[in-house]
């Protein structure tokens, strides 16, 4: 069921599209005040790009998921430093502090470890690797837990930062990106990154300061600082393919997804409506909804509260339907206080290819 075509035929209100845009110098505009109608421009069934949404205005920006390496977080909280997910960047800490001292003999059989297709095959093997549990330490919670990220939290005792081993995963073209040794310091309020590729002896150091308009200063290892995500006040959502943790075959591991949704860590909040009948009119629903019922709800800051709950994946093997599922929708509270009422209206083209999706949201008012 293409719950798009449903909308189409069904929703008399009036619909508002969106083009892919940034900033375009006009200023920011006014928030939407009627339904929208989105499509999702993440590139197709390959979904190359990082689509950042935010639901005010009906803005897209679009970036490469394979433009960065490492973000460096800009709040007050403290200092931690996530790597590119969607990249399938996976990292873990030796038990060294000088990367001089780190060479190729570090890394001894990581390869066949830290790296998305060899822990596919770990979980398909009997019986399975003792390593294997580990890797859910290789990646960055899902639930957006800084605590919980794959490069330790900088601490202010230099000598209680490790050098990580970082594998930069794949580029757009299923080319490998690389491998590299990192080391990273608090300075100055910001950060020093040190890094270099494991078998050199030398390493390069850079400055990073926080930002604090932005979640993170982003950091690309051959182009330096770059641009990633919007200021953190002008985004609510989040479209990109990556790792994500994930129960398969009854082990948690990093797990390879398409149509992954996660939403701003800065102030955004989410409440999913899931309704129990299996025959829920849906679109009956998501009209009925309002502001009131928005009282009953509790909001959810974990940024995956959306991830891949939205779409179920055909199997060849073990049967199923692609679509979106149609007993569900959400509620999006952005950083400004509005809440948005949304569905999502679809995944396929018209030629049932993914990486087209699309959302029907409104603002709810009284």
């Amino acid at each position: 069921m293409i719950l798009r075509n449903l909308f189409l035929i069904l929703l008399t209100v009036a619909l508002f599209q969106s083009c892919s845009s940034d900033d375009d110098g006009m200023g920011a505009p006014p928030i939407v005040d009627e339904p929208v109608l989105l499509d999702i421009e993440v590139g197709g069934p390959e979904e190359p790009y990082s689509v950042f949404v935010e639901l005010s205005s009906a803005r897209q920006t679009q970036i490469s998921r394979d433009s960065w390496d490492l973000g460096f977080y800009s709040g007050d909280e403290g200092y931690y430093v996530v790597i590119n997910t969607g990249a399938y960047m996976m990292a873990q800490p030796l038990n060294k502090t000088d990367l001089s001292e780190v060479s190729t003999s570090d890394t001894v059989g990581m390869i066949q470890q830290m790296d998305q297709f060899a822990i596919f095959n770990a979980v398909l093997e009997n019986p399975r690797p003792d390593w294997l549990p580990n890797s859910v330490n290789w990646i960055d919670h899902s639930t957006g837990d800084l605590e919980k990220t794959a490069i330790r939290m900088v601490a202010a005792d230099d000598e209680a930062n490790p050098v990580h081993i970082v594998n930069r995963g794949w580029d757009l073209q299923d080319r490998p990106r690389g491998w590299m040794k990192v080391r990273v310091l608090r300075s100055g309020g910001g950060y020093e990154l040190q890094f270099a590729e494991i078998g050199n002896d030398d390493f390069q150091t850079v400055q990073i300061q926080k930002s604090p308009d932005f979640n993170f200063t982003f950091f690309n290892f051959d182009n330096g600082i770059v641009e990633v995500e919007p200021p953190k006040a002008e985004w609510d959502l989040a479209f990109s393919s990556g790792l994500a943790l994930f129960r398969f075959a009854g082990v948690l591991v990093p797990y390879a997804f398409k149509d992954y949704v996660y939403h701003n860590r800065y102030g955004v909040e989410i409440a999913p409506v899931i309704f129990e009948d299996d025959n829920v009119n849906i679109i009956e629903k998501f009209n009925e909804f309002s502001l009131e019922d928005v009282n009953d709800l509790d909001f959810n800051s974990e940024i995956n509260t959306i991830g891949s709950g939205w779409r179920t994946i055909g199997n060849p093997q073990f049967g199923g339907e692609t679509a979106v599922r149609s007993d569900r929708l959400y509620i999006v509270k952005d950083v400004d206080g509005n809440f948005f009422k949304l569905l999502f209206a679809g995944m396929l083209s018209d030629t049932g290819e993914r990486g087209h999706p699309s959302i029907q949201y409104e603002l709810l008012q009284p």
